[in-house]
């Protein structure tokens, strides 16, 4: 039966585009209706009544835009084209209009026979077609109203953006799904030398009981590359309509298809449309930071609203932040349009409360009775994707591939030996060659996994042990995690060296990397209602209170999670700098509003650094400057702990060297005449006060406490410029 199963996670790669995307398109549609609240002192005025902290948990009403119906379909009865920019059909760019249905194609096309529920089938082509620079003769029409090239791809996993841009080359002209196993539809193939026209008829929309609405959709490859949708009769719930060269290759695109463009696209693009309330989190995000300061890495959100966190998935996380390396992930720092100017890395959207037993271990819904998952082992799940599971060995017989992967390559495969992983995948037992039954998976969800911690910065990679790979398994990769399941199939070891070598080395790595991660966990509640449900708000404060513990345990006690509301202690150093030993550094301690009196922030230090026992922020300034100085090589522990416990206690790294010979000076930002040079490590570590040579002048130029050195240079010139006393740093700009 065809079914976007309600236990999935819905955490794709890049699908902090989608969220940001969904969020601009809604604000468009409420300042159209003239609907959408003005950010106003009378507004502001409005969402502060509508928020309020219980405990140490954050309540919000669902007004103000937090909740939106996110983009219903606006296709039906059009055709969208799109048309290649060269021969080789590597970019394109779409056209919207109107054009006639096929009829010759629909009445003359051949029926693919038994084609089933989320199946899928494969057809010749009559002409080398030409598809972002390649070319097929061979697809898959898929049931669910696309077409794939490469491989057949037809799970029952969400029809999302992620799964369009991550999974083989595709064209989705109706993605979602369908079920044409129900009488009086069917899927046609008609081809001839100058056209290949597949036709989904009258193929309705899956619905567990009775027959969901009908969609009439063409899809027309031409030889020269062009590609038409023929959206005749379109009614439906969940969708997503574009073009994708798969592979998660080049830089996803998230349009609105009734907006014109000019722009051609060598990559993803593609518009999601559903006709669900969902919760925006970009602007949950935003009403939580106008109550609350930037203190927070996570932000955790549950709601007793009934919305779903996406089409069939219990929960998932949205990535804000992450400039991490060898984690097989990209960089993304999209930070400022949630409201938080330097420290949010992710929200989790957890989806309805009351899908959650109230005992936080017991085992949840439809996915725990498969996998064993609780809430914590959940939340553990959410949290670990800013980091997980992205990383993988590569395939010579396929590049694109992620062998060590499986649901929208954000999690790891059914047939890897992930040690029982939060993130997926089995404890798998190898009973030895020649036995038929050789894997046997015994363990699941158990916490975060050696290799998932060398991901996370939390151990080196010395301490990661080889595991292995099921290749050419009976399973799915794309399996929920399950025990006492016989895989058959060949063992590939995988070392981390192999890892390593695939992705690059983690940065910054263990010695450094943020151990002490700060959570807020928010509570979205219908708006108009009378108070707040004690009932739930308890619920809500006793996963609240376990995760923390949870959290430091599963992952082998080397993070650390502070999941409590606090004001901002913002020091420059954060969360880690480095330094010269016998140097001095130079900080700031921030934090976000003035004070009618001052605040002490204590410092604790690691023996050999030497610095005052504490800084004083006086009243009405928002900073205070502290200089250190490192006596030995080793890396410290600094906390800056204000006297008022209002606030939270900052947490920072300090790799002291032994000399400056390690580092290195790069360009940062240039615009104009203005160019931003930056001091860091191989760790990618930013050194405050280091003296900079700048060719032809006579006085050093010194790093900031960010570890950035400002200058003026016209360009008209080449510029040369080295870290004092270290000859090997010299860069020459032109």
């Amino acid at each position: 039966m065809a079914r976007t199963a309600p236990s999935v996670c819905g955490t794709e790669r890049g699908n902090w585009r989608e969220a940001l995307a969904l969020h601009r398109a809604l604000e468009r549609r409420m300042a159209a209706e003239n609907t959408r609240l003005a950010l106003s002192a009378q507004a502001a005025a409005t969402t502060q009544s509508a928020a309020q902290d219980f405990g140490e948990i954050a309540v919000m009403d669902d007004s103000g835009g937090v909740i939106a119906r996110r983009n219903p379909f606006s296709l039906a009865a059009r055709t969208l084209s799109f048309v290649p920019s060269d021969a080789a059909a590597s970019r394109y760019r779409y056209e919207l209009g109107t054009a006639p249905y096929d009829t010759a194609a629909e009445s003359g096309g051949i029926p693919l026979q038994n084609l089933g529920d989320d199946d899928s089938r494969s057809i010749d082509l009559p002409f080398d077609f030409p598809y972002f620079g390649r070319a097929f003769r061979g697809a898959f029409v898929q049931s669910d109203g696309n077409v794939t090239f490469d491989a057949p791809e037809a799970a029952t996993a969400a029809r999302s953006l992620g799964r369009l841009a991550s999974g083989p080359p595709r064209l989705a002209p109706l993605f979602s799904d369908l079920d044409p196993t129900q009488p009086g539809c069917d899927i046609r193939v008609w081809s001839s030398a100058d056209r290949v026209v597949i036709t989904w008829r009258n193929v309705p929309e899956y619905q567990q009981y009775g027959i969901g609405a009908r969609q009439l959709v063409q899809l027309t490859l031409w030889p020269d590359g062009r590609i038409t949708f023929n959206l005749a009769q379109v009614s439906i719930s969940e969708a997503v309509v574009g073009i994708s060269p798969g592979y998660l290759s080049g830089h996803t695109e998230i349009v609105s298809f009734d907006e014109p463009s000019t722009q051609d696209f060598d990559s993803t693009v593609a518009e999601r449309f559903g006709t669900t309330e969902n919760i925006d989190m970009v602007r949950t995000a935003q009403r939580f930071y106008e109550t609350h300061e930037d203190a927070y890495d996570y932000l955790v959100v549950f709601n007793t609203a009934g919305i779903p966190a996406a089409s069939g998935a219990l929960a998932y996380e949205s990535t804000v932040r992450s400039m991490r390396q060898g984690i097989g992930d990209t960089p993304v720092d999209t930070g400022s349009a949630y409201g938080s100017p330097y420290r949010l890395q992710a929200v989790l959207n957890m989806g309805p409360l009351n899908q959650y037993p109230r005992d936080p271990y017991t085992r949840v819904g439809a996915r725990g009775a498969i996998t064993g998952d609780t809430t914590m082992s959940l939340i553990g799940h959410e949290t670990g994707h800013l980091f997980l599971a992205l990383a993988s060995i590569r395939d010579p017989g396929n590049p694109n591939a992620r062998p060590m992967l499986g649901t929208q390559l954000a999690h790891w495969s059914f047939n890897f030996n992930s040690e029982a992983s939060l993130l997926e995948g089995n404890r798998i037992q190898d009973n030895g060659p020649g036995i038929l039954n050789r894997f046997l998976t015994i363990g699941t969800v158990e916490g975060y996994s050696p290799l998932d911690q060398y991901l996370m910065g939390l151990r080196g990679p010395y301490e990661v042990p080889s595991t292995f790979l099921v290749r050419n398994s009976s399973v799915s990769a794309s399996a929920f995690p399950q025990v006492n399941v016989v895989i058959r199939g060949d063992r590939q070891d995988i070392t981390i060296d192999d890892i390593i070598a695939a992705e690059g080395r983690r940065v910054p790595d263990d010695t450094v990397s943020q151990r002490l991660f700060r959570f807020a966990f928010i509570l979205i509640v219908p708006s108009g209602s009378e108070g707040t449900s004690a009932d739930a708000v308890q619920q809500l404060e006793t996963y609240r209170a376990e995760f923390e513990n949870y959290y430091h345990r599963v992952s082998s006690e080397r993070a650390f999670g502070s999941i409590t509301l606090r004001r901002m202690t913002r020091v420059s150093l954060w969360p880690a700098a480095g330094a010269v030993a016998g140097e001095e550094v130079r900080a700031t301690v921030e934090i976000a509003r003035q004070l009618d009196h001052d605040l002490k922030v204590n410092l604790r230090m690691s023996e050999f650094v030497a610095g005052p026992e504490a800084v004083i922020i006086p009243a009405g300034q928002t900073s205070a400057a502290v200089t250190l100085a490192p006596q030995a090589v080793g890396v410290a522990d600094l906390y800056f702990a204000p006297e008022d416990g209002s606030f939270e206690v900052a947490h920072v790294k300090l790799d002291s060297k032994a000399s400056r010979q390690p580092l290195r000076v790069s360009q940062y930002y240039r615009e104009g005449s203005l160019l931003v040079l930056r001091v860091s490590d191989s760790n990618e570590l930013p050194y405050s006060n280091i003296p900079l040579r700048v060719e032809g002048t006579d006085s050093p130029v010194r790093s900031d406490t960010r570890g950035l050195a400002w200058l003026v240079w016209d360009g008209a010139a080449p510029l040369t410029v080295e870290i004092e006393g270290v000859p090997a740093s010299r860069i020459t700009l032109r």
